[in-house]
């Protein structure tokens, strides 16, 4: 029998305003490019939210979030989209999900990168995959029965017909023009499997065709990664301690020009980060400490263009939605520029 409920339930309003002031000290390779020492106030992934559901029958809900990100300190890039859709949930069939999201490559990473929306984000660090994607159709299966694991796929339509190569670069009167290896008509795709249980959490992600804001801009074809956690308290071994590790690795498509009628490619290499991190809540105190670090080699499929990323910080905790936050660190990329950075600021969530 079906019941449905006539009742609208008010949506839940969240989100978290999270800001910091950071000195970087830029030291630039080139002789060309003058060193920068700059502090800068940074917002960094300020949100605010809207979420809820509403029963349509005994067992299968209607759910939906809208969510923008806002800037604390700059009215230039206010309301822009983030985690927004609507979406059914079952109560044993698992969740349907459409509209704007993150990739189930992206969520895989959990919480390994204990540096999550600051300058010392993984992203920063040169490691690929954390894209929002677009136009995006998901399945989450609730915990198998009788195993601790879950499944996520996901489709982003790329909702044209058009065939062809893509323009990367138009021809002058020294070049020809510069395509890449890849058709612009193509859907991406994303899934996830993930082992969550007593302190233990082990995934495996695979991208396809997955752009940072629209299924055809990106140049990656394709991405896996393997990340692992450990909460020792959990297990048991080591209070307030927790592990992580992460491994990937991320193919990109090859450019291409015409000359003399023939095709001359100009190959990628595969881009391969790993990353290990730890946080410590010291004791019954309001501290934790945390440390990471990050690897890239061959970013963005050049060859030779490595980044390492090096960090040490500590959060104070005045409350459950309050946090304190001190850091410093070392971005490098080789022939580049090293960026050394140290900073302090608050995070309130509500």
């Amino acid at each position: 029998m079906l019941l449905v409920s006539t009742a609208q339930a008010a949506p839940t309003v969240y989100g978290k305003a999270f800001l910091t002031l950071d000195y970087v000290s830029t030291d630039y390779d080139a002789a060309n490019k003058t060193d920068e020492d700059t502090f800068k106030l940074n917002s960094n992934q300020s949100r605010i939210g809207f979420k809820g559901e509403d029963d349509l029958t005994d067992t299968t809900k209607l759910v939906y979030q809208l969510e923008y990100g806002i800037d604390v300190d700059d009215d230039s890039q206010q309301f822009r989209s983030r985690n927004t859709y609507v979406g059914l949930a079952h109560n044993t069939l698992g969740t349907v999900l459409a509209g704007r999201h993150d990739t189930p490559l992206k969520l895989a990473q959990n919480k390994v990168d204990v540096f999550n929306d600051s300058l010392f984000d993984i992203k920063n660090a040169g490691v690929s995959g954390e894209y929002r994607a677009n136009n995006m159709v998901a399945y989450q299966s609730p915990v198998i029965v009788g195993m601790p694991v879950s499944f996520m796929a996901a489709t982003a339509l790329s909702e044209t017909d058009a065939d062809g190569d893509i323009l990367v670069s138009a021809a002058s009167d020294t070049k020809p023009a510069v395509y890449r290896d890849r058709k612009v008509k193509d859907n991406g795709y994303s899934a996830l499997l993930a082992y969550d249980k007593n302190g233990v959490y082990l995934a495996g992600a695979y991208d396809k065709d997955m752009g940072a804001n629209n299924v055809n801009t990106g140049v990656i074809d394709n991405t896996w990664r393997l990340v692992a956690g450990l909460d020792m308290g959990k297990m048991n071994m080591v209070s307030g301690l927790t592990l992580g590790a992460l491994y990937q690795q991320s193919q990109y498509y090859d450019n291409y020009r015409i000359v003399n009628n023939n095709r001359v490619n100009k190959a990628s290499e595969d881009e391969k980060s790993w990353l290990i991190s730890g946080k410590y809540k010291v004791g019954a105190t309001p501290w934790a400490v945390k440390a990471q670090y990050v690897n890239t080699t061959d970013e963005k499929g050049v060859k030779d263009a490595d980044v390492n990323e090096i960090a040490v910080g500590g959060e104070y905790a005045f409350n459950k939605a309050t946090t304190g936050h001190i850091y410093a660190g070392q971005i490098s990329r080789d022939n580049n520029k090293d960026d050394l950075i140290v900073g302090t600021g608050i995070e309130y969530k509500f």
